[in-house]
């Protein structure tokens, strides 16, 4: 089945699940991304300290790096969003229950 398949059947909770799946799996991008990152940033901010790493190398694997680790931040920020507003959404739009009888 694909991902982007059209759902006649999709309401705000199941967005809101499948929001929260994809939110866990960019932020463990996020993470490992941001280490990488914070690696490759650290030995180019002090090159005197990593003196037998290429630095060349490690520019290009944090450029090229970046670039995912931007497409995985929006990601989750886009689920977080969606994970934010979704409860505010059922709450606002839920059917008002019949009064009890008795």
């Amino acid at each position: 089945m694909a991902i982007f398949c059209y759902n006649t059947d999709m309401d705000i909770g199941r967005l809101s699940y499948y929001s929260r799946r994809v939110h866990r799996v960019a932020m463990l991008f996020v993470i490992v991304l941001g280490i990488i990152q914070m690696v490759t940033g650290s030995i180019m901010k002090y090159p005197q300290m990593f003196t037998g790493i290429d630095q060349g190398s490690v520019r290009v694997l944090h450029f090229d790096v970046a670039t995912y680790f931007s497409i995985a931040f929006f990601i989750q920020m886009v689920t977080g969003l969606i994970m934010y507003i979704a409860p505010k959404l059922i709450k606002a739009f839920r059917r008002p229950s019949p009064p009890p009888t008795i």
